[in-house]
């Protein structure tokens, strides 16, 4: 069943390696791909729910994660939905999480939640590849990197057929399992001017080097771009804040009421541990903000990068530029903050902090790019 072929992936250190075709292996015709797509996220984040939706896209990872935790398995967020690659011994029980997830995200966040599973082997059958390495971040962390058309094809297929759609009867007694889903920080105000989440993908792989190296002329290194700041990292003690993950775990509002002061508490305790650098916790900013997903790579190059408004002018121009050529396509969304949802597998250990920009994020700069792509 090759369980383990990702955690026996050779990782690359850095985004520039995508283009190493050496790095890469094909997934396992024994494996599957999982989707998840929050319907209509347009119209939910006019009504403001983009939080809700980011933390949806996260439930959709972990749960999945934590059927069999002694297993590696490559995901990818994308703020409004997710894919998750997976054994296809893990099938029955990823089948009850789904529909449970899609029951949660009805009932607590008001949003449908298109959930499927394809194949890998129907994805080969179309002639697209799904080719796979993994960009190492700290310590134990890292993250998928994917090419070859299929999690491109995988999208379409969910959303054109019924034939992936999971209509699984649901089995009360299934435990879903969501431990290490965090939510407890403010929204994070860029170290610049503008947060920006950008989408593209280029017409000739090849051409993926030269719009890197561009933005590293353009926006700077990896680290000057950062979406976030030590500084701009603060727990949150605000309601609105914390009520997201705090609708978890209730059935009304004197429960939801009772988790609020339970995260409080739990982040003033770790606002002194960080703040007095108490043992590990005096690295712990830094573990997070090394180990954020900021840039990676899944059939489209996905980026949440900081820049001075003179810098967003100067990007925005080069990708025009460059589409109008026919280099590339792309979709860029502008806030002024990020939002960050964390997956804690070990509190001093194994992390991933999903990073987006705030007030539509991936999700509205996915608008752009298919509207252009559509011309």
């Amino acid at each position: 069943m090759n369980e383990n072929f990702y955690l026996n992936l050779e990782s690359i250190n850095n985004l520039n390696d995508i283009l190493d075709d050496k790095k890469y292996k094909a997934i396992p015709t024994t494996w599957s791909i999982v989707i998840t797509d929050v319907k209509n996220s347009t119209e939910a984040i006019k009504e403001g729910k983009y939080k809700n939706i980011n933390f949806v896209g996260a439930i959709s990872i972990i749960a999945i994660l934590n059927i069999n935790k002694s297993l590696d398995l490559p995901f990818v967020f994308g703020g409004d939905g997710s894919f998750v690659l997976i054994p296809n011994s893990l099938l029955p029980d990823t089948k009850q999480a789904l529909v449970h997830i899609q029951k949660l995200s009805k009932e607590k966040y008001f949003l449908d939640l298109r959930v499927g599973i394809i194949p890998i082997n129907d994805i080969y059958l179309q002639n697209k590849k799904v080719q796979i390495t993994k960009l190492k971040l700290k310590d134990e962390s890292s993250q998928a990197i994917i090419k070859g058309g299929g999690l491109e094809l995988s999208e379409e297929l969910l959303k054109n057929s019924q034939k992936y759609i999971i209509d699984e009867k649901l089995d009360e007694k299934f435990n879903l399992d969501l431990e290490g889903l965090e939510c407890r920080w403010k929204q994070i105000n860029s170290p610049k001017d503008k947060t920006l989440s950008i989408i593209l993908q280029c017409e000739n792989d090849l051409y993926y080097k030269e719009v890197l190296d561009n933005f590293e002329r353009i926006i700077g290194d990896k680290n000057s771009r950062s979406p976030l700041s030590l500084d701009n990292l603060k727990l949150s003690f605000d309601n609105n804040d914390l009520d997201t993950e705090a609708l978890l775990y209730c059935k009304n509002k004197k429960e939801k009421f009772i988790n609020i002061l339970k995260f409080k508490f739990i982040n003033i305790l770790g606002y002194f541990l960080i703040r007095f650098k108490i043992g590990q916790w005096a690295n712990y900013k830094n573990r997070i903000s090394s180990t954020i997903d900021s840039e990676k790579f899944d059939d489209l190059l996905r980026m949440v990068v900081s820049t001075t408004n003179k810098q967003t002018k100067e990007l925005k121009d080069y990708l025009q530029e460059e589409y109008k050529k026919g280099n590339l396509v792309y979709g860029v969304h502008e806030s002024k903050s990020a939002l960050m949802t964390c997956l804690i597998f070990q509190r001093h250990g194994k992390h991933i902090h999903f990073i987006d920009s705030s007030d539509g994020g991936y999700s509205l700069a996915s608008y752009a790019y298919k509207k252009r792509k559509n011309n």
